[in-house]
């Protein structure tokens, strides 16, 4: 699996849960984000190479799950935050059965209230370590 093979793949995982998908630096979110609910990956890091020809690659991965923060949200932020968390265990779920991907780790589900763009938007930050195999 290489780079371009894990995005899709995350995209298949977010989709079907009726996420728009964008990636890039998260400076860029707020002129990037056109539409509610949306997932926003930043830049993956490879922390970790396994072989030379063939092997596996560790990267970091921070995803935002995001949603409108209308006045009801606002007012009640839980509301969304437990949705998007199981949306955001969904979501790990169907990368963790992906083919090519090894492993699921270090996973964190972080509230995040207006802290992305400046459209304002209520969601969960999931950063996990994603192990994938890779053969040139």
């Amino acid at each position: 699996m290489n780079r371009s093979s894990l995005f899709t793949a995350l995209r298949s995982a977010v989709e079907p849960l009726g996420y728009s998908f964008a990636s890039g630096d998260p400076t860029s979110a707020a002129t990037t984000i056109r539409n509610y609910p949306t997932a926003w990956l930043d830049t993956p890091i490879a922390t970790a190479v396994e072989g030379l020809n063939e092997g596996s690659i560790s990267y970091r991965i921070s995803l935002r799950l995001l949603h409108r923060a209308d006045r009801e949200a606002v007012l009640n932020p839980e509301t969304v935050w437990e949705k998007t968390e199981l949306d955001a265990i969904n979501l790990l779920h169907a990368l963790s059965i992906s083919s090519g991907v090894i492993a699921l780790d270090n996973v964190k589900l972080t509230p995040t209230a207006f802290q992305t763009t400046n459209h304002g938007e209520l969601g969960i930050i999931a950063t996990f370590t994603v192990k994938v195999e890779y053969c040139i």
